[in-house]
């Protein structure tokens, strides 16, 4: 007696590129496999020709390769969302991460200098300042002290002008 052999290969894959098929006939198989070691299990036997010919006509009908069809398309969509979101947050990452270096280049010539320079730096101008400060209070000072004296540097106590005192000086 001939083997019959099922056609459920030509059922779920329509041609070598369909991924989905040949997902659809993995889940048939692992159908199978399932269905063999129940049987095994209860039976305590390995199945005829005629016992596993009903499991191969179960699966062959239109329901079921649509079953395994529609589960594989789902497999595949879901692992190609997982992709695709996978790879669109790498190239996000590596976008950013060259965006910052691009980023870097450019603005280092304008950055300031380290902090302990910015700290010298600070130091000697509040010094600076203070000594700006200083000579302008000292000549407001100056300023308000001998306002409307004629002559700001002579002693309180200084003789009267007079011909005498100016032919003494030349």
């Amino acid at each position: 007696m001939a083997k019959k052999y099922n056609n459920i290969f030509s059922l779920l894959v329509k041609n070598k590129s369909d991924i989905a098929g040949h997902i659809a006939y993995s889940l048939y198989k692992e159908d199978k496999l399932n269905y063999l070691t129940r049987f095994k299990e209860t039976n305590k036997r390995e199945p005829t020709d005629d016992e596993l010919g009903v499991f191969h006509d179960v699966s062959s009908q239109p329901e079921s390769v649509q079953k395994y069809r529609f589960i594989a398309s789902n497999i595949l969509s879901s692992f190609l969302d997982y992709s695709l979101n996978e790879t669109a947050q790498k190239i996000e990452h590596d976008c950013y991460q060259r965006h910052a270096e691009i980023l870097s280049r450019v603005i280092e010539p304008l950055r300031p200098p380290k902090k302990r320079v910015l700290f010298w730096h600070g130091v000697l101008q509040s010094i600076a300042g203070a000594f700006i400060f200083a000579l302008l209070a000292a000549a407001f000072i100056f300023i308000a002290t001998y306002k409307g004296t004629d002559v700001p540097f002579a002693d309180k106590i200084v003789a009267p002008y007079t011909e005498q005192t100016d032919t003494l000086r030349k």
